[in-house]
């Protein structure tokens, strides 16, 4: 096999499952390396540079969660895995130019395939670019644009666009690295029967997704989704469709819905695609590459980014069972391995806290399931000590049985979110809820109703609710009117103001405490999941500990709430 300069491109754009290219990053050190390799590792090229150095004349600051690109190699993380890295905005994403870089650097390239005159010739041209961007990024502009002007139908060339716009965007020159962005968009959208093509729109996208946001333009996000959407559903029926980018445009068109207020249109076009892949993945011909398409769309509908879209809480369920029938049916997968593994934790340690006894049930599959593919896949093996760890913190929690009936433990308070000079001395001699619960909990919303209305039923009664938290570096977006996890680390009284606007925002109005970090409270009441509520009476002595947020549990909790205060002080 040789690696052409057309294959290296296409590694990215069209046959990431054959020649993945990889970012992997230590956040601690600092460094990024660039991996490209083909599926039977007899060729594999790495680069490896730090952060902020020099590479072969380009300024690299390579951001890993732009590219949702995986790997076979056990022993390289794949970008999902580490999508949660921090990262300032203003990187400049050049991906692109490190892979064409990494082809051209080592000899074990030309060695191992040949010499290629066509490769070569594009070698040249890209370095000439670096060149003027180096010297002046103008001419470089003029360069390149003469460039395509010569060979229009040339994707080689057209693909430099992306060295150009990041490092406009890393001058801050954001309308500039828009339009070569679009200009690139609009050679792929034009060329989109080429499968090869429809993969490289959504490269481009997620680089136009950052630089827009960056140039406050959202509506150049909008017009470019947009075109791309059209030009998706205009393809013959014979064409073929690359599942996955026209997935991210379908997510992407939804969240501009959204935005606009439209929310049962955002919820059709995406029932429509998931509905599709639906049916393509039972399909007994279904591919591993379908069926990853399928899990990735799922992924994206629940990120915990998006917490308050309609429909999150519902494809929760759909995802973890997307990602045990695609495990089943390819269980060599390893790609297959990470997105089981990833969503058993998330399902233990997030979505799935509301019933303890069912999380018990699944960390036992996910360890019976995963112990044997964990041998030789790393990243599922350090998923499994992450789901161990969090088993040994439920199982040191107290058991439910030893807290009903005495006095209630100590509270350990960091800090209150929406008052001041509140202490556990302010409740005594009143009936009290405590809720543990987070922003990113959607069983937890679910309880906010019920905490509004058991508050303004008894709250002249001698009750409150007093909500308990942890610090999980969460930020308010006041234009999105939502929380989410922050890129960079915030500081406790940021993450308080956060907490105090989300409430604000749900019309919760009841005390929220936020434990310190490290914090033994959550063990000490019994939390191995939430909602969790401990109903105290006014003697101080716990009365009631529910987890989970059906409306049995919640009826359960009125009733006794009301009993409590019938009864004499």
């Amino acid at each position: 096999m040789v690696l052409t300069k057309s294959e290296t491109l296409q590694a990215v754009f069209a046959k990431p499952q054959q020649i993945p290219v990889i970012i992997t990053t230590d956040c601690e050190q600092n460094r990024s390396k660039v991996v490209l390799q083909n599926r039977d590792k007899s060729a594999r090229i790495r680069v490896t540079a730090a952060v902020n150095a020099v590479l072969d004349g380009i300024q690299n600051r390579l951001s890993c969660r732009q590219f949702n690109l995986t790997t076979e190699d056990p022993g390289i993380m794949s970008t999902d895995q580490i999508s949660n890295k921090r990262f300032a905005k203003r990187a400049a994403l050049l991906l692109i130019p490190a892979t064409i870089l990494a082809a051209s650097w080592l000899p074990i390239a030309r060695d191992l395939h040949g010499q290629d005159p066509a490769l070569d010739a594009f070698r040249r041209m890209h370095a000439e670019l670096q060149q003027q961007m180096a010297e002046d990024i103008d001419q470089a502009i003029i360069f390149l644009d003469d460039q395509v002007a010569k060979q229009p139908e040339s994707s080689d060339v057209q693909v430099l666009r992306h060295s150009l716009g990041s490092k406009l965007a890393d001058e801050s020159r954001y309308a500039d690295a828009l339009k070569q962005y679009e200009k690139l968009l609009d050679f792929q959208v034009a060329h989109l029967a080429e499968q090869e093509q429809q993969y490289g729109v959504g490269m481009t996208l997620r680089s136009l997704d950052e630089i827009s946001e960056l140039a406050n333009r959202s509506d150049a996000m909008d017009k470019a989704v947009d075109k791309a959407l059209t030009a998706f559903q205009a393809l013959p029926e014979e064409a073929a469709r690359a599942w996955d980018p026209l997935s991210q445009l379908v997510v992407l068109k939804a969240h501009s819905l959204i935005e606009d207020n439209q929310t049962e249109a955002a919820a059709a076009i995406v029932a429509k695609q998931v509905q599709s892949l639906d049916d393509a993945c039972s399909d007994t011909e279904a591919t591993e590459t379908v069926m990853h398409a399928h899990v990735a769309l799922l992924k994206r509908l629940t990120s915990p980014n998006r917490n308050n879209d309609s429909w999150r809480d519902g494809y929760v369920g759909k995802l973890e069972t997307a990602c045990a029938t695609a495990f089943e049916r390819f269980p060599k997968s390893m790609r297959l391995q990470n997105d089981y593994a990833e969503t058993q934790y998330l399902m233990i340690t997030q979505w799935g806290q509301d019933d303890p006894e069912a999380n018990e049930k699944r960390i036992e599959r996910a360890f019976a399931k995963l112990s044997l593919p964990a041998i030789s896949n790393r990243s599922v093996n350090a998923i499994l000590r992450r789901i161990e760890v969090h088993r040994e913190r439920m199982q040191a929690a107290k058991p439910v049985a030893t807290l009903v009936g005495q006095m209630a433990p100590e509270w350990d308070i960091d800090g209150w979110a929406n008052t001041v000079g509140v202490t556990r001395k302010s409740f005594e001699g009143q009936v009290v809820l405590l809720d543990f619960w987070a922003m990113w909990c959607g069983p937890c919303i679910a309880t906010f109703p019920h905490l509004r209305e058991w508050r303004e039923e008894f709250g002249d009664q001698g009750f409150e609710i007093v909500g308990v938290t942890q610090y999980y570096n969460f930020e308010w977006d006041n234009e999105q009117k939502r929380a989410s996890r922050a890129s960079g680390e915030i500081t406790p009284q940021q993450e308080r103001e956060t907490l105090a606007s989300f409430l604000k925002h749900h019309q919760l109005e009841h005390p929220v405490m936020v434990a310190p970090k490290k914090s033994e409270m959550s063990s000490n009441y019994g939390v191995k999941g939430i909602p969790h509520a401990v109903l105290i009476d006014r003697d101080g002595t716990v009365q009631l500990v529910k987890t989970g947020a059906g409306p049995a549990t919640a009826q359960e909790i009125h009733d006794k709430i009301k009993e409590l205060l019938a009864k004499p002080k």
